[in-house]
C-alpha cells in the first residue's frame, strides 16, 4: 500500500484510528509506504527515509534513514531537529490571553445543528482557532452563530433606530441566547473557501 499524506484534514483522534488500521495491516504481512509530515505518524513508523534537506532544487537527496533516533542524530536532517525540539515562532512569542485591557466577544447558549447550549470567550485582537472532531459542531460555532449574528449586530451598530435596538436587548439572536462584546468591531469579514481569483487552487494565501 502507497499513501500519500492520509493524515491530512483529521482530527488527532482520528489521527490514532488511522494509524492503528495502519499497524493492523502491517502486522498481516503488508507492506506500507507513507509520505507524511504528521509527527505521530513519524514516530509510529518502523522504518523511516528522510528526503531533503530543503525543498525544490535545496532536496532530492536522502538525509537519513533508520529510527527517530537516527533522524534526530542526523545534522542536516530538518524532520530529526523538529522530532528533537519543536520549532518556535522566530518572529514573536504567543500573545497573551490574560491581558486586564484584553476585550471579549461572548456567545451564550448555542444551540444550532449539534451544538449543544455552549458558551464560549474569543478574545478580541488575537488568532482564534476552533477546533474538534469532525461534525461536532465547528463551523456551526464559527459561521452560523458567530458570523450570522455579529454581522447582524454590527449592522445595526450603522443607525440611530439599529442602536437603540441593541441597547434595549438586541435582536432576535440566531442559534443562541446571547451575545456581547461586539461593540468594538466595525466590520465582520469572512473568508471561506470560494476560489478568489481565475484558478480554483487560488487561495488567500497565495493571493
Amino acid at each position: 500500500y502507497v499513501l500519500d499524506e492520509p493524515t491530512i484534514g483529521l482530527h488527532a483522534r482520528d489521527n490514532q484510528i488511522l494509524l492503528d488500521a495502519l499497524h493492523t495491516l502491517s502486522e498481516r504481512g503488508n507492506t506500507l509506504v507513507v509520505v507524511e509530515h504528521d509527527e505521530d505518524t513519524i514516530r509510529r513508523a518502523d522504518h523511516l527515509i528522510d528526503i531533503g534537506p530543503s525543498a525544490g532544487k535545496r532536496g532530492g537527496r536522502l538525509v537519513a534513514q533508520g529510527s527517530v533516533s537516527d533522524l534526530t542524530q542526523a545534522e542536516d536532517s530538518q524532520t530529526g531537529r523538529y522530532l528533537l525540539h519543536a520549532m518556535k515562532h522566530p518572529l514573536q512569542p504567543r500573545r497573551d490571553v490574560k491581558a486586564k485591557d484584553l476585550q471579549w466577544l461572548t456567545v451564550e447558549g448555542a444551540s444550532l445543528h449539534n451544538l449543544q447550549q455552549v458558551t464560549a470567550r474569543l478574545p478580541l485582537k488575537r488568532l482564534v482557532a476552533v477546533t474538534g472532531v469532525s461534525g461536532s459542531g465547528k463551523s456551526t460555532l464559527a459561521r452560523d452563530v458567530l458570523l450570522a449574528n455579529v454581522q447582524a449586530a454590527v449592522a445595526l451598530k450603522q443607525s440611530k433606530a439599529g442602536r437603540e435596538q441593541l441597547a434595549a436587548g438586541g435582536p432576535a439572536w440566531s442559534g443562541c441566547t446571547g451575545l456581547s462584546g461586539f461593540g468594538a468591531g466595525d466590520r465582520v469579514l469572512e473568508v471561506d473557501q470560494t476560489p478568489i481569483g481565475k484558478t480554483p487552487r487560488s487561495c488567500p494565501a497565495t493571493y
